[in-house]
């Protein structure tokens, strides 16, 4: 009996300890969040929140629809011991549209949706082997010039 006993607890203190994870991870990442939001302005934020673990050396995807007629920017960004993400857009078919890496802002994009579409966002870490929370934030606006790059 002692010994289902000691399993017992043993087996409730993991699963405690397991469950209050992504709870920690989620809560790192929350001040982090809140200044990308913050970032969005004039844009109206979605209220979608798109948060991902960066594990080691992969991106992570993220889906969204974008509709036609609309104005986006993308806020990208990361908790602190993750140090600084990039993100690529992809179409539907896998087609590269933007890459941050070869922008001189790595953290934000604004475009014209000239069409209602899906979108594949990928995130990086910009250092090799780190590992940490990061998010993707979006703010649409009704456009007051198209002088924006169009998709």
């Amino acid at each position: 009996m002692k010994l289902s006993f000691k399993t017992f607890f043993s087996t409730a203190s993991l699963i405690v300890f397991f469950s209050s994870s992504p709870f920690s991870a989620i809560a790192q990442c929350k001040s982090a969040l809140k200044e990308g939001i913050k970032k969005l302005s004039p844009y109206t934020h979605t209220g979608q929140i798109n948060t991902v673990t960066l594990i080691l050396d992969e991106p992570s995807e993220i889906h969204l629809s974008f509709y036609k007629g609309l104005n986006y920017k993308f806020q990208i960004g990361a908790e602190e011991v993750l140090g600084k993400v990039t993100f690529r857009v992809l179409d539907e078919y896998k087609t590269e549209i933007y890459n941050s890496a070869t922008s001189t802002n790595p953290t934000s994009w604004v475009f014209y949706s000239n069409s209602t579409q899906n979108l594949i966002i990928e995130i990086f870490a910009v250092e090799k082997g780190k590992q940490g929370c990061a998010y993707l934030v979006v703010g649409m606006q009704q456009p007051k010039s198209t002088t924006i790059r169009t998709l």
